[in-house]
């Protein structure tokens, strides 16, 4: 997994100096793959690490549960009778189905697919459908899903607006003709603006 997001990381790295985009539009990308390839490259040779910077960089860490509260239960109440009263179940339309699906595993496998899935096909069109998807998945309102589904949108239109990112082309298919250019309207609200 360290070596498929530090190979992620090099890719979002170079992908905008090879695809020739502007250099305002390479500095989000690239800050955050820089980011993603230093905190992989850490982890990847945390072994070889001097000692406080290894005890730093190797300290367990769990996207899926909170440990504060573990550590709390176990400082001021009674030792629990067996593992499974410790462990917090989310309530998940899988969960609801009989299908038990760890958390992380979730996440990572949507994500991917995510990826892919804006890759081929644009992540302007892909993004909704995953936000949908995932906030539904842990049973999450339908309006908060649509409302993030749309705002989410909403913040991929800035970047494609005003820093010229192309999220709404993908690699397989191109569904940008579909997507009108808003910039036809910007003179009019302009105007409209400044009465």
């Amino acid at each position: 997994m360290l070596v498929f997001l530090f190979v992620l990381g090099v890719v979002f790295f170079v992908e905008p100096l090879i695809e020739e985009y502007p250099e305002d539009a390479r500095v989000f990308p690239q800050l955050t793959a820089a980011a993603v390839l230093v905190g992989s490259g850490l982890l990847l040779v945390r072994n070889y690490l001097p000692g406080p910077i290894r005890s730093f960089v190797a300290e367990e860490v769990s996207i899926t549960s909170d440990t504060t509260e573990l550590d709390d239960d176990l400082e001021t109440a009674e030792p629990p009778e067996s593992d499974e009263e410790r462990v917090v179940e989310k309530e998940t339309i899988g969960s609801e189905y009989g299908y038990e699906v760890n958390d992380t595993a979730f996440v990572v496998v949507t994500a991917i697919v995510y990826f892919f899935a804006g890759w081929a096909a644009g992540f302007f069109w892909v993004t909704p459908f995953y936000v949908v998807f995932y906030t539904l998945w842990y049973k999450v309102r339908v309006t908060k899903s649509v409302f993030l589904a749309v705002l989410a949108m909403a913040i991929l239109w800035v970047f494609m607006e005003f820093l010229g990112m192309p999220f709404d082309q993908g690699h397989v298919f191109d569904f940008s003709p579909f997507l009108p250019d808003f910039r036809q309207f910007l003179p009019f609200f302009l105007e409209w603006g400044g009465r």
